[in-house]
């Protein structure tokens, strides 16, 4: 038997976890020691109302633990209908908290009960004498496997958790017997299991040590990865994807990664990952991958409504394995009084390599506001893959051609280009819930240098970065603080050079909430927006959640456009506040938003906007 740690043991010795004396584990689950009383049937009788005292335990954290552990405290609502009945219930309680006393290293309690019937309520005392603490001596694991495994995949008491003179706590040590077993199937032993557990406890020198006789079981390797189930997905994606490495030492966790990410793919409702029952004769160990797919096709609508640009709407249809290596595609239509667009995405993911997707995409359509009116079509192609801890990059090449009617701002009239640009952007999100966050944070930076011919030469290159974060003030996150800002310039070229639509412009919906679409910034003579080369926007919201369906939202935005990529043309931010209103369905919350200027223009901004989608804000 390996010894592991140091001290004497004493005579008095008990057998923990192994028969009826076992009640040092009984804090870990101290339910699987003691039946709960089961409450009286409701009924008309009196009952005997009662107060229970918890006496002499000053440590927080223990009074926490015997509190929750006493059926006294947990059934106060349901007092019993007699003395008796109270007194049965108090009694039990006693050895309740004995057996808590001992799973936190108390072994020399002592408690008495006293019941007051004279009091209303009836008051009922628990007093509680803890006694010393005792603590670990020794900590000592020995191997039934013959061979045992080599002395440097036997862990340590280190690795587990364990220190020699802490606390005697029954959660603790038992957590150390579980990571114990973990490491030795993370290094080759997929099969070790606790043979036997002995603990003794030496009341006159107020320790425990415990004894672990382990079974490690047969060395493996990893061996064949077979895969059933599925129907319409390639099985060479589904290898590429594990990235299996047939031969190497078992580890479970390579397993548990191996699932993980066949889940993420989105292409399966479960999958389940099982060792046969032994090696084969070398040795390797085969994994058999159970799979049950999911719909791989939907379509759906989203609609809006505002008071400035009307009603929209969005329709799509969406394939997520077109190619049997889990492949999106997706086809969607977006119609509203100032816009009529469609646009073709597509995204393969372990392109080349596991990690890295492959973006393409087309769009299309007609664009007529109070700035310009554009015809358009514009294609990318790009690489995505992950970089450090939730960071995702991705750097492509985009091309496009536009025609843009400039007239709505006092410009020439119709100009045309071709523009080429090689998009960079990277983003990091830890929120999570996508439509409906109450923690995290999210953070985009973009790039994009651009070039274009036609009516103008033109060389320019587009930044951005922006955020937002969320924080539940609650445990219960009924109550929840959000705030985004949004930062951006164009170099290169003047406002009046560059192509309309490429331009800057603030205000609307998903802009500043209180202001017209686009109308925030430099207007020309008909008070048509000009937009800028420069932009800053700014959000806060507190989130109320009322009851389970409804929730209420006092937000202020903030921001403006300016006509200097340096921030400095001397515009005025302009700022709103406004209340919305949430409807929260299973899919996100429905959002109504009603904002006010609060330093409009005068003739230039209405009194209020009132906007109707799906999501939060932001």
């Amino acid at each position: 038997m390996q010894r592991l740690g140091a001290g004497c043991l004493g005579l008095l010795m008990t057998l923990w976890g192994l028969g009826p004396a076992g009640d040092a584990l009984a804090q870990q689950a101290p339910e699987f020691f003691n039946d709960e009383e089961t409450p009286a049937p409701q009924s008309e009788e009196p009952v005997v109302g009662y107060e229970t005292l918890l006496r002499g335990v000053e440590d927080e954290g223990l009074r926490a633990v015997l509190e929750g552990s006493s059926q006294l405290f947990a059934l106060a609502q349901r007092p019993p209908a007699t003395l008796i009945g109270l007194r049965r219930r108090a009694e039990a309680d006693l050895e309740r908290l004995r057996t808590a006393l001992r799973s936190e290293g108390y072994y020399a309690s002592e408690l008495d009960l006293e019941i007051d019937s004279d009091s209303r309520p009836v008051r009922v005392a628990l007093n509680v004498t803890p006694g010393p603490r005792y603590s670990l001596a020794a900590y000592d694991i020995g191997y039934v496997t013959s061979p045992a495994p080599p002395q440097a995949l036997r862990p340590d008491l280190q690795e587990i958790a364990v220190t020699i003179g802490m606390p005697a706590r029954a959660p603790e040590i038992v957590a150390a017997e579980q990571n114990l077993v973990s490491r030795l199937q993370e290094r080759g032993y997929p099969f070790a299991q606790v043979a036997e557990r002995k603990t003794f406890v030496d009341h006159e020198a107020r320790v425990m040590t415990v004894q672990l006789s382990l079974d490690a079981g047969p060395a493996a390797t990893l061996g064949p990865l077979t895969f059933t189930g599925q129907e319409q997905v390639a099985e060479s994606y589904l290898r590429r994807i594990a990235g299996w490495d047939e031969g190497a030492p078992y580890d479970r966790r390579v397993l548990q990664e191996t699932q993980r990410r066949l889940s993420e793919t989105g292409l399966f409702a479960s999958v389940t990952a099982e060792t046969a029952a032994e090696p084969a004769a070398d040795g390797a160990l085969p994994v058999t991958v159970t799979l049950v797919e999911r719909a791989q096709r939907s379509i759906g609508a989203a609609a809006s409504i505002s008071t400035d640009i009307g009603p929209g709407a969005e329709v799509f249809w969406e394939h997520r394995n077109l190619l049997g290596e889990n492949e999106t595609f997706r086809v969607s239509v977006t119609g509203s009084l100032i816009e009529q667009s469609s646009a073709l995405e597509f995204r393969k993911p372990a392109f080349l390599e596991r990690e890295q997707a492959l973006l393409a995409e087309l769009t299309g359509g007609f664009e007529d506001n109070d700035a310009f009116e554009r015809q358009a079509v514009e294609g990318l192609v790009a690489l995505e893959r992950p970089v450090l801890d939730n960071w995702r990059v991705t750097a492509g090449v985009s091309a496009g051609y536009e025609v843009v009617d400039e007239n709505a701002n006092g410009a020439t009239g119709e100009r045309q280009f071709t523009l080429f640009g090689l998009p960079l952007t990277a983003s990091r999100d830890t929120t999570d819930n996508p439509l409906d966050p109450a923690s995290g944070t999210r953070l985009q930076a973009s790039l994009t240098p651009a070039t274009g011919v036609g009516d103008e030469s033109l060389f320019f290159a587009t930044g951005t970065l922006g955020g937002s974060a969320y924080y539940a003030v609650d445990e219960d996150a009924r109550f929840i603080l959000a705030a985004r800002a949004r930062a951006g310039t164009i170099l290169g070229e003047e406002t009046e050079v560059l192509p309309a639509d490429r331009r800057f412009y603030a205000g609307g919906g998903g802009s500043i909430r209180g202001y017209e679409f686009q109308l925030v910034g430099p207007l020309d003579d008909d008070e048509d927006p000009l937009g800028g080369t420069s932009l800053v926007e700014l959000g806060v919201e507190a989130r109320v959640r009322v009851s389970e369906d409804i929730g209420v939202v006092p937000f202020v935005d903030g921001g403006t456009v300016f006509d200097d990529p340096w921030f400095n043309s001397g515009e005025t931010l302009r700022w709103a506040a406004g209340l919305g209103l949430r409807y929260f369905t299973g899919f996100g919350p429905l959002r109504l938003d009603v904002a006010f200027p609060l330093n409009g223009r005068d003739d230039v901004d209405e009194t209020l906007q009132i906007y109707i989608s799906f999501g939060q804000a932001f």
